[in-house]
């Protein structure tokens, strides 16, 4: 039976025990969760949780303006690049048209170096032929011939220097 009154002795003491600690603060500092601290921290945990909600959608309207950026960036570097093909297009365009206008003028050139060449040679083909006539006629001259045949020989030979109307020069 000394047992079962141990026992008995042991729950009421306990039983004073927890009634006195519950009256006091004594139980209530113990213990670390208490309504006040849990209602503050789950303020703090509220406010925390409201900010990274906000942080989120910062974040969202950060990466729409970084993305509409780099975009815009796009935009305006395809347009660089097209202008500058359009550029180098116009360029091109202007070197060939210049360069075929100095192959003309070369052409040109040429063909008036070539003409004035023409007209020297002639010219000087002339005075060698003239020369030879005169000689000619100074051999025939001093020969004893008829007028006719002097005439017939005259009139040849002018012939032969002057360039026939169907001819070139």
């Amino acid at each position: 039976m000394n047992t079962v009154l141990t026992i008995v002795a042991f729950v009421i003491g306990a039983s004073v025990v927890v009634y006195l600690a519950i009256r006091s603060k004594f139980v209530a500092s113990l213990m670390p969760f208490s309504a006040a601290a849990m209602r503050a921290r789950r303020e703090r945990i509220d406010a925390a949780l409201e900010n990274a909600a906000k942080s989120e959608k910062r974040l969202a309207e950060v990466r729409q303006e970084i993305g509409s950026e780099i975009a815009k960036a796009r935009e305006q570097a395809e347009e660089i690049v097209a202008r500058a093909r359009r550029e180098a297009v116009a360029v091109t365009e202007e070197t060939a048209v210049h360069a075929r206008a100095e192959a003309a003028a070369f052409i040109e050139r040429a063909r008036t170096d070539v003409g004035v060449e023409r007209e020297r040679a002639i010219s000087e083909l002339r005075r060698e032929l003239s020369t030879i006539v005169v000689d000619g006629a100074g051999v025939i001259l001093r020969e004893a011939i008829d007028e006719r045949t002097h005439e017939r020989l005259i009139t040849e030979s002018l012939t032969a220097i002057t360039p026939t109307t169907g001819e070139k020069s």
